[in-house]
């Protein structure tokens, strides 16, 4: 014989139908909203990275590439339209750099710049519905496009004190040329870079443009935290229509740089008008911070709605059980119970000699059923065992037992009691091969239907 122990539930669909709406008017919680009733306007984004120069400095320098690793600030303006295609306005601002260190003289050179870009891309959106659902968190994205980029090419060619550098091939800095060492009687003194661009480099020839086209190719991974709430880690390939970014122009091949980064975005929406129209005359600041039933706790975090007036409750607004039974205080009968003792609807420990006599009882109806049910199986007799069993379990205020998953079929009312009625209906159904019953399993619904 199996006993439950009660604990009071949860109204679930009340919790239910006040966090649907909140969830959907506070966009800075986790949501869920449908893409297609409620399309982008606009999304709006800022982030960070940092770019990395690949041009004429450097080749055959000396010095880690990550020292001339800038950091620059990225801003975006993206609209989209239909599931595939965006169209994105975007700005980069910061800086690009590069020093060169070698015991060859002729290849100590640097230089850094301030950056400017701005421009359109095109954007391609993978979660599209085709390859990867609207919803899916995570997605891939790629955009193209073009940008005017202005740049300003500088170099550190003073230190602190006006002092131009002179590299010897020992690899210091000096504060006169090597070749100017004619005597013994010759001072040089060693200097050190201060790395203060501040002399504006230009060519002895041409007087180059400082701003050109670029063509920014990249590749990203947008993290949707909410579907208004995105996360997007990319990197960008530029390819800068000029060779004058370093103020040196060698083999025809234009200059580059790449920027890997991190932004934060904000979709902007069209009203929900079916959201709008549903809830639009409920006051959810007052759902938010309603107490139904009064126990001190609210509804948000009332893990126990319902209950009754006065009953003192715990942090999550459920029932007190002092002796951890299964049933709370103000229903137990017997609120000290020993702790792992099995106990009734009413918190009475169920000994030894209740459970021998509720047994023997419970045979002796087993037995007068089974004679009763040999000896007229008509449908008046059957409905009298019926109403007999519901009247049992009422008055012993205990659950005896619970449908086997097998027998399920037949509790047609899902009332947790099989009746004669619902037994012939079985019957009638396992000869029409409308259920899944054999005479095996009938056998043991009979069977069960006493025991219950």
């Amino acid at each position: 014989m199996t006993v439950i122990k009660t604990k009071n539930e949860t109204n679930v669909m009340k919790r239910l139908l006040l966090i649907i709406p909140l969830f959907t008017t506070f966009i800075s919680q986790a949501q869920v909203e449908d893409p297609a009733a409620t399309p982008d306007i606009l999304t709006i984004g800022v982030g960070a990275g940092f770019a990395s120069f690949i041009g004429d400095i450097g080749k055959e320098s000396e010095i880690s590439k990550l020292s001339n690793i800038r950091t620059n600030f990225s801003f975006n303006l993206e609209r989209r339209f239909g599931e595939i295609i965006g169209l994105q306005i975007d700005g980069l601002y910061g800086s690009l750099a590069y020093n060169e260190r070698s015991k060859d003289i002729n290849l100590n050179r640097n230089f850094e710049t301030s950056l400017f870009q701005i421009g359109a891309n095109i954007v391609l959106h993978f979660d599209n519905d085709v390859l990867i659902n609207r919803d899916s968190p995570f997605s891939p994205y790629f955009s193209a496009g073009v940008h005017y980029l202005k740049f300003d090419p500088r170099g550190d060619l003073y230190d602190a004190n006006n002092v131009a550098y002179n590299y010897w091939n020992d690899g210091t800095i000096r504060d006169i040329p090597q070749g100017d060492l004619l005597s013994k009687d010759t001072v040089s003194n060693r200097i050190l870079r201060d790395y203060s661009f501040e002399t504006q480099l230009k060519d002895s020839v041409t007087n180059y443009s400082r701003g050109a086209l670029t063509v920014p190719l990249t590749f990203g991974l947008k993290w949707k935290f909410t579907p208004r709430v995105q996360g997007r880690i990319f990197g960008t390939y530029n390819l800068i229509m000029s060779d004058w970014v370093d103020n040196i122009k060698a083999n025809g091949d234009n200059d580059k740089y790449v920027f890997v980064g991190f932004s934060l975005h904000y979709v902007l929406r069209k009203a929900n008008k079916q959201e709008k129209e549903r809830y639009g005359d409920i006051d959810f600041a007052d759902l938010k911070n309603e107490d139904s039933d009064n126990d001190g706790v609210k509804d948000t975090k009332d893990k126990c709605q319902n209950t009754p007036e006065g009953v003192k409750v715990d942090r999550f607004g459920c029932p007190k059980d002092d002796d951890k039974d299964g049933v709370p205080n103000y229903l137990d009968k017997e609120p000290e119970t020993k702790e792992g003792a099995i106990v009734t609807l009413d918190g009475v420990e169920l000994t030894d000699a209740v459970l021998a006599a509720q047994i023997a009882e419970r045979n002796k109806i087993i037995e007068s059923r089974q004679q009763s049910f040999s000896e007229d199986t008509s449908q008046e007799s059957l409905d009298k065992i019926s109403d007999e069993i519901i009247e049992t379990r009422k008055e012993s205020k205990v659950v005896l037992s619970t449908i086997p998953n097998e027998l399920k079929e037949a509790d047609v009312d899902n009332d947790g009691l099989i009746t004669s009625k619902e037994i012939e209906m079985c019957i009638d159904g396992f000869f029409e091969g409308s259920n899944n019953f054999t005479v095996g399993l009938i056998n043991d619904l009979i069977d069960y239907f006493f025991e219950q």
